[in-house]
């Protein structure tokens, strides 16, 4: 894909919200010129020093925010050490694990996390604080998923789980879920299994608390999204039309 094959979601003059493909890097090395989410950015906003205020793991796909230039991205952080900015997610998980419901996943839920090389791990102290709250749980519905891709796959086992963010551990949600039992379909580094395409995990929504106003940021449904109930779609619609 090119460099300029970027979708914006919406643009002022010092920041745009944008959809970033599974599979993407954020951003590459230094002396590395590979594509990359701010590699497109650049090429098509022509903004030659746009920054990113936070990140996704390359495999999950999503809203994200490019900041025009390092002051703007000063800002967005702050904003974010504030705790201004608060984002869902979807995430495809086994509808049962261990003979228990997914269903009971709903709550918040806290651990302490520690980053070990390319993965993450809960402990008992000596971690960061991470917290999350599942809003909602339904089975997956997948008419439409293609049995020749894969065909020993099977989605009618599989639920959709909706998920605020409320810190911004490294791999948070992944490694949270595992830990309650609960690895998302395909994540196999923390033992989720059957889902062709490596995990499935999206930033489906940004809200942003400013004094002049709220500003929320909403993926529409999208051809990468499969699945999902149409009640949790519901769900995430009334909590971001909630103020």
């Amino acid at each position: 894909m090119r460099a300029s094959a970027l979708e914006i979601i919406s643009q002022t003059a010092d920041e745009a919200a944008v959809f970033k493909p599974a599979g993407l890097s954020c951003e590459r090395a230094a002396g590395d010129r590979g594509d990359s989410l701010l590699q497109r950015a650049r090429a098509a906003l022509h903004w030659d020093d746009c920054q990113l205020p936070h990140r996704l793991d390359r495999p999950t796909r999503g809203v994200m925010m490019i900041a025009r230039d390092r002051a703007v991205v000063a800002h967005h952080c702050e904003e974010i050490r504030q705790g201004a900015w608060e984002k869902w997610y979807f995430a495809r998980i086994p509808l049962r694990a261990r003979d228990v419901d997914a269903h009971t996943l709903v709550g918040e839920h806290r651990a302490y996390l520690k980053r070990e090389g390319k993965l993450a791990r809960v402990v008992r102290s000596g971690g960061d604080p991470s917290r999350l709250t599942v809003l909602g749980v339904a089975a997956t519905r997948d008419p439409t998923h293609d049995p020749t891709h894969d065909p020993t796959h099977d989605s009618s086992r599989e639920a959709h789980a909706l998920i605020r963010l409320d810190t911004g551990r490294f791999h948070q949600i992944r490694v949270m879920l595992a830990s309650l039992g609960f690895p998302l379909i395909g994540d196999d580094a923390y033992g989720g299994e059957g889902w062709p395409d490596g995990f499935d995990l999206e930033s489906v929504a940004l809200r942003i608390k400013r004094a002049q106003g709220d500003l929320v940021f909403r993926l529409p449904v999208h051809a990468a999204r499969h699945g999902v109930a149409p009640e949790l779609e519901a769900t995430l619609t009334q909590i971001l039309s909630a103020r």
